[in-house]
């Protein structure tokens, strides 16, 4: 039986359940209304697309930046999903040589190495995340799907995914990682979902600047004003999130050591996959 559409699973059921809740192959079908023509966008699928620029706009020109500035990066995508797409940014450039990534859900961290073993030939077709993240590369050559995924190969060995549970205190339950060496850490639209509350979510960002070198930089993506969030399109079920605000933020940022060099606020005309006002982009350095 489905649950009411006014009644939003608690935050210990949505933990204990994420399993059946997240299904990344149905998460992924939202990925197939990335178009460089937003005419021909899937229109079943189209509501989640300006997000999805915003996200692999915002993450490209961070990577960018961080390139621009330093040799030899190190970078972990926290709470990556089933998508690649920081994984794959991150992969173009050749200025970034070690890419990690992590996630809570058992299914995205097969569905992640499945693809990475097949160089992308199994589940997913990422051809339409790649032909985005070319777009926005003018002066350089474009790469094609399986120069990437040799690049992504090359920079991420399957050791380099792993499990992650951001309502812990440590986050990486029990693996070890080398605190103080990251370059940069990218986390999109995932912190609002995978912490209980703020206080949660404060010791997430700490845990971060603790993993960044000097001078690290955190490019962090999230929703802001949101009470819940709807992991298909399909299903009834309302997952609980952290309503969260830019101020709040920004407060918990500025206390966990880092310094903001840019916050940007996108607000969403639609509200079918969350609601929530907006989105936050956010890059701090730490200090």
């Amino acid at each position: 039986m489905q649950r009411p559409l006014t009644e939003i699973n608690n935050y210990k059921e949505k933990h204990d359940n994420y399993e059946n809740y997240f299904i990344p192959q149905e998460y992924m079908r939202f990925w197939n209304a990335l178009s460089l023509d937003k005419e021909k966008a899937d229109s079943e699928l189209r509501v989640g697309q300006s997000r999805m620029r915003f996200n692999i706009r915002a993450v490209n020109d961070f990577l960018a930046l961080i390139c621009r500035r330093n040799q030899n990066n190190k970078i972990h995508d926290l709470g990556c999903g089933p998508s690649l797409m920081s994984m794959l940014s991150a992969a173009a450039f050749p200025q970034i040589t070690s890419i990690e990534g992590s996630d809570f859900l058992s299914s995205n961290l097969n569905y992640l190495k499945t693809s990475l073993n097949s160089k992308g030939k199994e589940g997913y077709n990422y051809s339409k995340i790649i032909e985005f993240i070319n777009s926005m590369h003018e002066k350089r050559e474009h790469l094609s799907s399986d120069d990437y995924f040799v690049e992504l190969n090359k920079k991420c060995q399957l050791d380099n995914i792993l499990k992650c549970d951001l309502s812990l205190d440590d986050i990486f339950c029990g693996k070890e990682i080398q605190w103080g060496t990251y370059d940069a850490v990218v986390s999109t639209m995932t912190l609002t979902d995978a912490v209980p509350n703020e206080d949660a979510y404060k010791n997430v960002l700490m845990k971060v600047n603790q993993m960044l070198r000097k001078g690290g930089a955190l490019c962090l993506l999230d929703l802001f004003n949101q009470s819940f969030w709807y992991p298909s399109l399909k299903t009834k079920d309302k997952l609980c999130a952290v309503n969260i605000t830019p101020r709040f933020l920004e407060q918990c940022l500025v206390e966990a050591g880092f310094l903001i060099e840019e916050m940007r606020l996108m607000y969403f005309d639609e509200k079918h996959c969350s609601h929530g006002e907006g989105a936050v982009c956010v890059r701090a350095t730490k200090k």
